[in-house]
């Protein structure tokens, strides 16, 4: 027994301070669940973790000005929140580091797969919208996703006209990707609604990739009507 409680103790020891873990970052045969819980509880209530939620542990930082244990960031709750639910942070708060708006979010938006209710994860408000693609989210992948996001989010992007906003995303964004990204961007709009098809293919006919903005526009039924708040230019 004392040498499974070790061997716990020093995979609990090689999580990165200031992190959130879980049972599932530990490495213990099933029957043995409940000796991990009391030893998590016991590290609790020593001040070495902090239980964030059921089965959620914070390995706390300590401040090197001499401040004591520093709480967890917002980031690492992100973090946890994102991974825990399988999606990617959106919405207001990403635009807002896309220099989209520089307004301050007071609800996080997380896209995922399946719904969920709104809910408050200690001092954070959480909203969850639809996830449009599918699979993991590497940073690249990412980047192309928000940049979809943005143009779907176009008329409600706060603190920016849609006519700014589509500037912003056109010159600072889409421009900048290169001809393989473009493709990639492309083929994940496909699974966006028809509105994002449409704002897509008139950036990418601006940026002269005719070809992609065939593909897009092949996708969109020509009666389909759209009430666009830009031009394109």
């Amino acid at each position: 027994m004392e040498s499974f409680r070790s061997e716990i103790l020093s995979q609990i020891e090689v999580v990165p301070e200031g992190r959130i873990f879980t049972f599932q970052n530990l490495v213990f045969p099933i029957d043995k669940f409940a000796n991990v819980a009391v030893l998590l509880s016991e590290l609790t209530k020593k001040n070495k973790l902090n239980r964030i939620e059921k089965g959620a542990y914070y390995k706390p930082r300590e401040s090197k000005l001499g401040l004591g244990m520093l709480p967890v960031y917002q980031e690492e709750q992100l973090n946890y929140l994102t991974n825990k639910l399988g999606g990617y942070l959106t919405g207001p708060y990403i635009y807002n580091k896309m220099s989209l708006t520089e307004q301050v979010p007071t609800v996080i938006t997380i896209a995922v797969h399946q719904p969920v209710r709104p809910f408050k994860f200690k001092k954070l408000f959480i909203k969850c919208v639809k996830a449009y693609v599918n699979g993991s989210y590497s940073d690249e992948i990412l980047r192309l996703l928000r940049i979809l996001d943005a143009i779907k989010d176009l008329k409600h992007i706060p603190g920016i006209s849609p006519q700014i906003a589509y500037n912003k995303i056109f010159y600072f964004h889409l421009q900048p990707l290169s001809s393989k990204e473009l493709e990639r961007l492309t083929s994940f709009a496909m699974q966006y609604p028809a509105r994002v098809r449409k704002i897509l293919s008139d950036m990418l006919e601006r940026n002269k990739n005719y070809d992609l903005k065939k593909q897009l526009v092949g996708t969109i039924c020509p009666t389909t009507r759209f009430d666009l708040p830009y031009e394109a230019a």
